[in-house]
C-alpha cells in the first residue's frame, strides 16, 4: 500500500465510516466489514476524500491522461467537485462535470439544446477523455448508463478510468464480479482507492483487528470473494483488485 492509502484507511476509521463486526448486506450475507460513505459528508471529510481520489488518479492514471472528471448524479456530483479541487491544489487543472436526472427547462443550458439541458457543467469536446468518479460499484448499472450517456454527447470520447472508494472484491449472488463485468461491458478500467484485502491487511498490521475478526474476514472472502480475494483468504497474501 502507498502512504496515501494507509492515511485513507486511518481517515475512514476515524470517521467511523469503516467498521468491523457483523453487518447484513442487501444480498442477505453477513459481512464482517462495512463501509458507510454517507458519513463522509462534512467539509473536511469531503476534502480528504477528494485528496484520496486525486492521489489515486495521479498514481494509477496519470495527470495527463484525462481531461474531465465526471460524477454521475447524485452521489458522484460532490465527489467530482472535491476531486477537481484537490487536483487543482496540486497544480492539475481539470473540469468537473455531472449529469442531471431531470433536464433543465430554463436558463442558458436549456436554450443550448438537449445536451445542455442534461448537463451540470460545460458541454465537453467530442473527443474528451473522461475519468468517472463514484463511491461504490454494486451492480454497475448506473455507471453503464453514464458511459452510454457520455458517448452519446461526446461520440469520440474515451474513458481513462472509473474510480471508486473501495473494491469489496466480492462476487454477486449469481457468482458474477461486478467490477470485472463493468470493465468487460464498457472497456473502462476500475481503480479503487483501496481494496478490501488491502484494508484488512493494514488493520492487521496496525493491530486494530482481532484474530477472530481476521479469521471471519478470511472465511467470508473465501466463500464470496473474487478469485484474487479467495487467493488472499487461502494464502494470507495481500491481493490486488
Amino acid at each position: 500500500m502507498q502512504d496515501y492509502q494507509r492515511a485513507f484507511v486511518d481517515f475512514l476509521l476515524e470517521a467511523e465510516a469503516l467498521k468491523i463486526g457483523e453487518f447484513r448486506l442487501k444480498s442477505g450475507r453477513m459481512s464482517p466489514v462495512f463501509l458507510n460513505t454517507g458519513l463522509l459528508d462534512t467539509g473536511s471529510r469531503l476534502a480528504h476524500l477528494g485528496r484520496a481520489y486525486a492521489e489515486t488518479l495521479i498514481e494509477r492514471v496519470g495527470a495527463d491522461a484525462f481531461d474531465t472528471i465526471f460524477g454521475p448524479a447524485y452521489k458522484g456530483i460532490p465527489l467530482s467537485v472535491a476531486t477537481a479541487i484537490a487536483l487543482a491544489e496540486k497544480g492539475v487543472e481539470k473540469a468537473a462535470l455531472s449529469d442531471r436526472k431531470e433536464a433543465k427547462a430554463h436558463g442558458a443550458e436549456a436554450a443550448s439544446g438537449s445536451v445542455g439541458k442534461r448537463l451540470l457543467g460545460r458541454a465537453p469536446a467530442t473527443d474528451v477523455r473522461f475519468v468517472m468518479i463514484d463511491d461504490v460499484l454494486t451492480d454497475g448499472a448506473t455507471k453503464m448508463e453514464a458511459v452510454a450517456f457520455l458517448r452519446e454527447i461526446a461520440p469520440d470520447c474515451s474513458f481513462a478510468a472509473l474510480l471508486i472508494v473501495l473494491d469489496r472484491q466480492e462476487v454477486k449472488p449469481d457468482g458474477s464480479n461486478a467490477v470485472g463485468a463493468f470493465t468487460e461491458a464498457t472497456g473502462v478500467p476500475v481503480f479503487p482507492i483501496v481494496t478490501l484485502t488491502e484494508v484488512v491487511d493494514y488493520l492487521a498490521e496496525k493491530g486494530v483487528i482481532s484474530e477472530d475478526d481476521l479469521t471471519r474476514c478470511r472465511a467470508y472472502w473465501g466463500a464470496y470473494g473474487t478469485d484474487a480475494a479467495k487467493a488472499w483468504a487461502a494464502g494470507g497474501a495481500t491481493a490486488a483488485s
